[in-house]
C-alpha cells in the first residue's frame, strides 16, 4: 500500500503523516533523507526507529533491504516513511550534474518504493514555480512534478497539505486533525 502526503514547505506534512501512520500500523520505520541535518520528529509511540538514509543510492539500498527482510505476514503492523522525496531529489541535484544520471537514480527509487511489499508513506513537496526561474530550477520543478505524479498514480491515497489541513485527493474529502 502506497501513501502519498503532499504540500508546500512548512504544511504539516511530518506531522500529519506521522499520526496518520500511528492510525494505521502499529509500528514504523522513519526514513529521514536529503543532505541536511536530520530533524527527527516527535514520534507517537515507541514502536518507531529512525534511519538517516542520507541521498544518493543509499536510501534506495535501505528501502530494498528492508523489503529483503520483512515477514510478510507482519507487513500490515509496520509502515515506512519516507521524510522527505524532495529532499533526496535536491541532495542529488546539488552533488551530480549529470541529468541522465539524475534520471536514472530516481527511476531506481521509484522501482524500489513501487515494488515495496508493506505499506509506505511517501512525503514530498508540492512544486511551485517562480516568476523569474533559472534553468536549473525549471528543470528540477519539472523533474519533481513528474515523479509526483507518478507517485500519485500509483498509491492508493494522496492527501495534500494546507495550512495544516490534509485533503484527501483520491477520495475527494477533507481530513481534520
Amino acid at each position: 500500500m502506497l501513501i502519498t502526503v503532499t504540500g508546500g514547505i512548512g504544511s504539516g506534512k511530518t506531522k500529519f503523516a506521522l499520526g496518520y501512520a500511528a492510525e494505521i500500523s502499529r509500528e514504523g520505520i522513519y526514513l529521514s533523507t536529503g543532505d541536511h541535518e536530520a530533524i527527527i520528529p516527535e514520534f507517537p509511540s515507541a514502536h518507531y526507529r529512525v534511519i538517516e538514509a542520507g541521498n544518493g543510492q543509499h536510501l534506495t539500498e535501505v528501502i530494498h533491504q528492508i523489503n529483503r527482510e520483512s515477514n510478510l505476514f507482519l507487513a500490515d503492523r509496520r509502515i515506512i516513511i519516507v521524510d522527505s522525496l524532495t529532499s533526496w531529489m535536491v541532495a542529488g541535484f546539488r552533488t551530480n550534474d549529470d541529468l541522465d544520471e539524475q534520471r536514472v537514480e530516481t527511476q531506481r527509487l521509484l522501482d524500489a518504493m513501487l515494488s515495496y511489499q508493506g505499506k509506505m508513506l511517501v512525503i514530498t513537496n508540492e512544486m511551485h514555480g517562480s516568476l523569474n526561474p533559472t534553468e536549473e530550477e525549471r528543470i528540477f520543478a519539472a523533474r519533481m512534478a513528474s515523479v509526483n505524479r507518478a507517485l500519485q498514480a500509483h498509491s492508493e491515497q494522496v492527501y495534500m497539505l494546507v495550512s495544516g489541513l490534509a485533503m484527501e485527493l483520491k477520495a475527494r474529502s477533507v481530513r481534520y486533525e
